[in-house]
């Protein structure tokens, strides 16, 4: 093999190589953008699944605010029904 040809092989395996750099480097250029629409989509589904959690913390203490009222509600039911309970077997003591 002579020199020249050495260098036209050399020349040829260069430009081959700069080609795949410059493929790799694209391809990265490529996968970087995609990567950041990636994190911009997580940060964004992060941020609206924060506000969920945030308006579910909410309900969850106004639920718990009525169901003490309610609560408070039946234990009133239940010492009123015990009165009248106690009304009625005193008549009925009383009629005997």
């Amino acid at each position: 093999m002579t020199t020249e040809e050495r260098l036209d092989r050399l020349e040829a395996l260069a430009e081959t190589t700069l080609l795949a750099v410059q493929q790799l480097a694209h391809q990265q250029e490529s996968n970087h953008r995609e990567m950041r629409t990636n994190i911009s989509d997580v940060v964004s589904m992060i941020t609206v699944l924060a506000q969920s959690a945030d308006e579910d913390r909410a309900i969850m203490r106004e639920m718990q605010g009525e169901m003490r009222e309610i609560q408070g509600e039946v234990r009133g039911l239940q010492t009123e029904n015990r009165r009248i309970l106690d009304h009625l077997i005193n008549r009925e003591d009383l009629n005997e």
